[in-house]
């Protein structure tokens, strides 16, 4: 995946960290691109030192005030291990000590339903061209079928998918692990499909790309994720919720209804849950329960449960 390209007088030093992030397993592919806020706030008020200020840090975070608290949050985040690892090189080398924005208590998700999932990949299909509607189409699909990591998907290449073994591979995801995902014979079909679509294009050959643009280069976030916030405002998807929806929510929304479905299948879901952490891509299922929320869906499939246990006790006492 390619980035924008870090231009301020620590840019050097930035593309060193970044190295650093990388060789302990870290992707780092969300801090870079936050890093690159940081970089740009250098270049534009003409930073020349090489070394960080405490009056630099400080204005950084001013200019980031008129952003919602988890963004602000976010950016100074990764500011301030920069920061602290410059600090290593140059002492003196200032470091900011404490984010005086915290995040909001509430969790950031938003969790789709069947009918905008089917929704915001319809739309996709629609998007001008045929090769980037059917690209986006699938890349969504696949993000709410198998709850990749968008850098994932994004990263795969042909030869990372095996349509015979119904699997593919993320060879490098989070902390640098990789893994196989099982693929329903649904998503077979689909990424059968698109994939026999893909060929006629180039790139080809077993390193090339999935998921390619106009020009049959790989497919970068940024236009990902721009094509996908488009879709939401055209289907009026996330109107007036409390927290406006996002394309990693695809993935709260499959963790979600892995939860639901085995619910209402009865099955042992705390048994379930190392493999659904296994899926995706979590060392610790703590990590994975981040990802489970509490819906009104699941309540009533846990109610109805409930009841099903307490009618079928009541009766066996009463035979």
């Amino acid at each position: 995946m390619s980035y924008r390209p870090f231009t301020s007088i620590l840019a050097k030093d930035m593309n060193e960290f970044v190295t650093y992030k990388h060789a302990q397993g870290d992707e780092y592919d969300s801090g870079q691109r936050v890093l690159w806020y940081f970089d740009n706030f250098l270049l534009k008020n003409g930073y020349d030192r090489p070394d960080l200020t405490h009056d630099i840090l400080a204005r950084y975070a001013a200019a980031q005030r008129h952003l919602s608290k988890n963004t602000q949050y976010g950016r100074l985040a990764v500011s301030r291990v920069f920061a602290r690892w410059l600090s290593r090189l140059i002492p003196g080398s200032a470091v900011i000590e404490d984010i005086a924005v915290k995040r909001p208590a509430l969790p950031r998700y938003y969790l789709y339903s069947s009918d905008e999932i089917m929704a915001i990949i319809q739309a996709a299909r629609q998007v001008k061209g045929d090769q980037m509607g059917s690209c986006l189409a699938t890349l969504i699909g696949l993000l709410y079928a198998t709850g990749l990591r968008i850098g994932e998907a994004l990263a795969l290449n042909v030869d990372d998918i095996d349509l015979a073994m119904g699997r593919l591979t993320v060879k490098r995801g989070k902390l640098g692990k990789a893994r196989n995902v099982v693929l329903s014979a649904t998503t077979v079909v689909a990424l059968g499909k698109y994939l026999d679509f893909r060929f006629e294009r180039r790139p080809t050959g077993k390193e090339a790309p999935i998921f390619i643009n106009r020009h049959g280069k790989r497919l970068k976030y940024e236009c990902v994720s721009q094509a996908f916030r488009n879709i939401l405002r055209s289907r009026k998807i996330g109107v007036g919720a409390l927290l406006a929806p996002r394309l990693h929510d695809l993935r709260h929304t499959y963790a979600c209804d892995c939860l639901r479905k085995w619910y209402a299948e009865g099955v042992d879901v705390n048994a379930r849950l190392p493999i659904l952490a296994t899926a995706m891509g979590h060392v610790h299922i703590n990590n994975t329960q981040l990802y489970l929320h509490v819906t009104a869906q699941l309540l009533q499939v846990a109610a109805d449960r409930f009841h099903e246990t307490f009618n079928n006790n009541c009766k066996g006492k009463n035979q």
